[in-house]
């Protein structure tokens, strides 16, 4: 009994080493994705004009370092056998779960004002196209061309006279001199394709999260019992056998 005992804290302990490590690419995926959001987002507008979407990416940063140091953390204490090191593991674990739930909520409320934000600038933004400010003409043009996109509703967003000559990110293929127009131009407006596109980031954050959260779920139950087992044979070292 006490060698399957020892097998199945064995094999625990290997599981339990295994899903730190899963957890820790994890935790970087999380990582990768909160700077990712940070930079495809700094590439539509200026940050300053979207501040919801700074506490998404960075929120998601820090909680992919924080995984990614617990994840080290708990590959220690498998590797360690240490019942301290478990409970520790353990505790921190349980408060990362809670963190997970406050970041869920968070990002659920944030996710509404982040697109009415760079809803409000792109269509800003696209009224002011062609007015002096070259920064932003350009953020626009680098909008319509990577989401093929143009205008904010539409191409009609630039007037009637400017129909006949679009920005040339409006259309996919302007040879060298030629003009973009309404024939040859997107159809589809940015806000359309902005919001497709935060919905496709969304569900990609749901998806890690929520593999995450299994993932700690197994560990701390694995972290349990390893810790359980050595207590359990500390206690059998340091008791003296029983004699008459």
């Amino acid at each position: 009994m006490g060698c399957l005992t020892d097998f199945i804290a064995g094999a625990i302990r290997v599981i339990l080493f295994g899903l730190n490590f899963a957890t820790l690419m994890t935790g970087a995926i999380l990582l990768g994705c909160g700077v990712y959001i940070k930079i495809a987002m700094n590439q539509f507008t200026d940050m300053e004009d979207v501040k919801g979407l700074d506490v998404v990416a960075y929120f998601l940063i820090a909680f992919g370092m924080v995984v990614i140091v617990l994840s080290l953390f708990g590959c220690l204490g498998a590797c360690l056998q240490n019942h301290v090191l478990l409970s520790v593991y353990f505790c921190l674990m349980l408060l990362l779960l809670l963190g997970e739930i406050a970041i869920g909520v968070l990002y659920a409320v944030e996710k509404h004002i982040i697109v009415t934000e760079i809803d409000q600038t792109v269509e800003r933004t696209v009224k002011n196209y062609g007015k002096g400010d070259t920064t932003s003409d350009a953020t626009i043009d680098h909008i319509q061309g990577l989401l093929e996109c143009c205008g904010y509703n539409g191409p009609t967003d630039y007037g009637i006279i400017t129909q006949i000559d679009l920005p040339k990110s409006c259309c996919s293929d302007v040879v060298p001199g030629g003009a973009c127009n309404t024939l040859t131009a997107y159809k589809t407006g940015c806000k359309a394709q902005i919001e497709h596109f935060i919905a496709s980031q969304t569900t990609i954050v749901i998806i890690t999260v929520c593999a995450v959260v299994v993932l700690e779920i197994v560990t701390m139950l694995a972290a349990c019992y390893l810790r359980r087992k050595e207590l359990k044979d500390i206690y059998l070292v340091n008791t003296p056998p029983y004699s008459m």
